[in-house]
């Protein structure tokens, strides 16, 4: 259980450090440029390979689920609170299918670092293949996250299947409470090893895009507040 709760705050992690790196990127880039059109044009560039990957995942899956899809852009947009990279037009639909059209680049993207990551270690990579791999760590790790529009409704629904779920047990467990006792007696005979090896292995190579951001923003913050 501790692996899978470390995983999940390495993720919350990763997406506050990912909205700062972008930010303190966009303010250095400008310093140097003095040109906002310069600074979404470096960070189109820069973020390129994550951005077609976040926006091509929310396009297949409004597909799978039969959502109508518009334009696509993997173009940044400097907005009031922070930097867009790319969008794409995702048709009404009802919240189930907007969840999963919202969360599916952060699924993908998780996926994406991990198999990195884990081809990287049974192969023997070359100084470039390194290099390679740091930078769609980076580039990936850095736009797999949805947007608020992208977020908008899921807040909701999630609560309410919550509470769902909350009114079945309670229900079941006032009917009859051997229910809930079986079903929990149930789960202790089942093997997790694996599962729990996989979120303790995927923890572990979360730290590689976690140490790159923490890393980069700390040069750009100490660059920034330097005095000439």
């Amino acid at each position: 259980m501790i692996h899978i709760l470390l995983f999940l705050l390495e993720i919350g992690t990763l997406f506050f450090l990912s909205k700062k790196l972008i930010d303190s990127l966009a303010r250095i880039f400008f310093k140097l440029t003095h040109n906002h059109q310069a600074v979404i044009n470096i960070l189109a560039i820069l973020f390129l390979p994550g951005t077609i990957i976040h926006e091509l995942t929310h396009l297949l899956t409004a597909g799978i689920m039969l959502v109508p899809v518009g334009e696509m852009t993997v173009a940044p947009e400097i907005l009031e609170d922070g930097i867009k990279l790319g969008g794409v037009q995702i048709g009404k639909t009802d919240p189930f299918r907007k969840t999963l059209i919202g969360v599916a680049p952060v699924l993908a993207g998780t996926a994406a670092i991990l198999g990195i990551l884990y081809f990287a270690q049974i192969d023997q990579y070359v100084f470039w293949q390194i290099v390679l791999s740091l930078y769609l760590i980076f580039a990936i790790g850095n736009t797999m996250f949805s947007s608020k529009k992208d977020l908008e409704g899921i807040t909701g629904f999630g609560v309410a299947i919550l509470l769902v779920i909350l009114i079945i047990l309670s229900t079941l467990y006032l009917l009859n409470p051997a229910l809930i006792q079986n079903f929990w007696s149930y789960l202790h005979t089942i093997n997790f090893e694996s599962v729990i090896n996989f979120f303790k292995k995927s923890s572990i190579y979360l730290l590689v895009p976690l140490s790159l951001d923490l890393i980069i923003i700390l040069i750009i913050t100490s660059f920034l507040e330097r005095k000439y």
